[in-house]
């Protein structure tokens, strides 16, 4: 957090009150709406309860500890430096922040506001103390190492997915990501829910016309564009596949087509490159919407438009 300089200004005194900050790494990994009642349940019963002091304000985020410019943080620590309130509690170090450096900065600033920072898990720890202190950085250094351990499992299971014939990420337009229960006999390698992608049967048919008009070999990359366009269909984000000005002047979206044909989900294989998988090594589980062969002679087609755009250009 860069904060201006405050060098000759006297912070007021702080009112009496409680700042709840509440934070949850993201809506992949977890529901933050449990997370939150868990982390609200541990700081109530460890301080509100037996607090007469008000509570000032609840600052919620929803966003990795490692970016200091979360939105509530921040707001967080302006109303400090306006002395709003004079405790902040947050269920233990690592919801405060991941970075130690950023984290343990922050601390120092509002305790030289005169607001102290409490930890619900460790109810008598005041990070300002010297022997605490030593206590909340080493806090800090293994939610630091558990998150690069996450990072290493996580690569690892993507991996493996892969190298098993499974999508990982979201799935290109066409396709939808789903989940569901996995069957009893599959647990122990999988996990009790499993993730797959399958063809999306309001859009799947999109692509496959893509397709067929680009193996005409007679169509550029801009006139597949135009024909989808005069069609109604539009990507997935509800963008039409033409731009078309005010004036009347026209773009079309020839990017997200090209990415398109060069994706080789769309022919049922697993590509990686941070993996080394190569095209046609691993088969995809999922139902391609193009074959193999067709995909390979779309990709011919467009080397050809690319060499014809080459020669004109020179």
């Amino acid at each position: 957090m860069t904060a201006p300089n405050r060098k000759n200004q006297v912070p007021p005194p702080p009112k009496p009150g409680w700042a709840i900050y509440l934070r949850t790494s993201g809506d992949e990994n977890q529901k933050p709406e449990l997370s939150r009642e868990r982390q609200r349940t541990m700081i109530q019963m460890s301080f509100l309860e037996s607090s007469d002091l008000p509570i000032y304000d609840e600052y919620i985020d929803v966003l990795t500890g490692k970016d200091p410019r979360r939105k509530a943080y921040q707001r967080m620590l302006s109303d400090a430096r306006a002395g709003k309130f004079s405790h902040v509690v947050v269920e233990r170090a690592d919801r405060f922040g991941r970075d130690d450096t950023e984290a343990l900065r922050a601390i120092d600033e509002l305790n030289a506001c005169g607001i102290a920072v409490r930890f619900a898990n460790a109810p008598d720890l005041a990070p300002i103390d010297p022997d605490d202190r030593v206590l909340v950085t080493l806090t800090f250094v293994l939610a630091r190492r558990e998150s690069a351990l996450m990072g290493i499992r996580v690569k690892g299971g993507l991996k493996a997915k892969r190298q098993s014939g499974g999508y990982a990420g979201r799935a290109p337009d066409g396709y939808l990501n789903m989940r569901g229960q996995t069957e009893l006999d599959q647990r122990s390698e999988m996990g009790r829910i499993s993730y797959w992608i399958e063809p999306d049967p309001t859009r799947a048919h999109i692509w496959k016309e893509a397709w067929a008009l680009l193996l005409t070999g007679t169509l550029s990359v801009g006139e597949i564009a135009e024909a989808l366009h005069a069609k109604g269909y539009c990507a997935r984000n509800g963008k039409p596949f033409v731009i078309v000005g005010k004036t009347g002047t026209r773009r079309p979206l020839t990017d997200k087509l090209l990415r398109a044909f060069h994706d080789w989900t769309y022919a049922g294989w697993v590509v990686s490159e941070c993996d080394n998988i190569a095209p046609k090594t691993i088969r995809g589980k999922w139902e391609p919407l193009v074959s193999t062969e067709d995909f390979e002679t779309g990709l011919a087609i467009l080397q050809r438009l690319l060499n014809e755009s080459d020669e004109q250009a020179s």
